[in-house]
């Protein structure tokens, strides 16, 4: 069964059919990944050190996903909203899930500050991040807030005893932010269009263990022009024996190191190869998203819009590892 799939800064996103399907098996276009089978020729894999000593070596390759620009921000002072820029760099097996994340945000006037919390802790298998602007705050208040409404949804899913916390809560938060969008296109229509890129306010991820694997479920917001109002589109991806890794928002320099194809991209392969034998074996997936994030700050065109502390979780069966977390970034 094949998805349709669409560029979005440049990368390929697959497109599950509504609601979440129970399987998503598809092949894209023109970037040759196939879901099922063996990497395609021209997919390279990342080198792993030969003092893994794991029977099955990692394969690596580009994580055709959830890939929009991400800037989140917290608090609801007016005027305090975020703007394109920072990048996500995700890490995704059947067995886990490593996040990586920069800690940059912009205000209105496009001053930068460093201690933006992107990860949201739903409970201890589960997390919640956002592509897009998250908050939309207008004469002192919060029209919207993702972050919030993500917790809420979370937490309604958990009441209703359901053993898919992550598909409900996605539902009900992808529900919850059209009425929301709706009301602020009523109460500040100019300040709405302003969070709007290429007609998408977000993208919302629900991301964790689910009836005992990984599972990542997205709902995407958009513009409507021809009725002038916010609608959902919602997505789901399956998880693949093999980690793959990819990036969210500023997401050129991952992609080419991941690609593995340009002098840049081979020199710091070789360098993580050598690097990551002084590295725990349970820790190397995590620091290597570490590692792509820090390489965008360091590399970007644009690398003014990333930067800061770097806040780095694994998600596995036994529930969420923190690597990396800034103070007042706490649960």
């Amino acid at each position: 069964m094949n998805f349709k799939a669409s560029c979005v800064d440049g990368l390929v996103l697959p497109r599950c059919k509504i609601p979440f399907p129970e399987t998503c098996e598809y092949t894209i276009v023109p970037v040759a990944i196939s879901r099922r089978g063996p990497i395609p020729q021209g997919i390279p894999r990342r080198p792993k050190a030969a003092s893994l000593g794991m029977t099955n070596q990692v394969t690596n390759k580009l994580l055709a996903s959830i890939f929009l620009t991400l800037a989140c921000s917290v608090g609801a002072q007016d005027g305090l909203r975020s703007t394109t820029g920072t990048v996500v760099v995700i890490g995704w097996s059947r067995a886990k899930i490593v996040i990586a994340v920069d800690s940059r945000g912009f205000d209105d006037n496009e001053k930068y500050r460093d201690d933006i919390c992107k990860i949201v802790e739903l409970d201890g298998h589960s997390v919640f991040t956002a592509a897009g602007n998250i908050i939309h705050a207008h004469n002192g208040r919060a029209l919207w807030n993702a972050q919030k409404a993500a917790m809420h949804a979370f937490q309604e899913a958990q009441s209703t005893g359901t053993q898919r916390l992550l598909k409900a809560a996605a539902r009900s938060w992808g529900e919850h932010m059209v009425t929301t969008i709706n009301q602020a296109l009523k109460d500040d229509p100019a300040g709405s269009k302003l969070m709007l890129d290429k007609n998408i306010f977000l993208t919302g991820a629900f991301l964790g263990f689910e009836n005992g694997s990984t599972a990542m479920y997205q709902v995407e917001i958009v513009f409507d022009p021809s009725t002038q109002q916010a609608k959902e589109n919602s997505y789901t991806e399956r998880h693949t024996i093999t980690i793959e890794f990819g990036a969210l928002g500023r997401n050129e320099i991952v992609n080419e190191i991941v690609a593995d194809k340009t002098r840049f991209a081979k020199t710091e392969q070789r360098k993580w190869i050598s690097a990551e034998r002084d590295i725990p074996i349970k820790d190397r997936d995590v620091r290597w998203a570490i590692r792509l994030v820090q390489l965008t700050m360091e590399y970007h065109p644009q690398r003014s819009d990333v930067g800061g502390p770097i806040d780095a979780l694994e998600i596995a069966r036994r529930g969420i590892r923190w690597v990396e977390r800034k103070t007042g970034c706490s649960p």
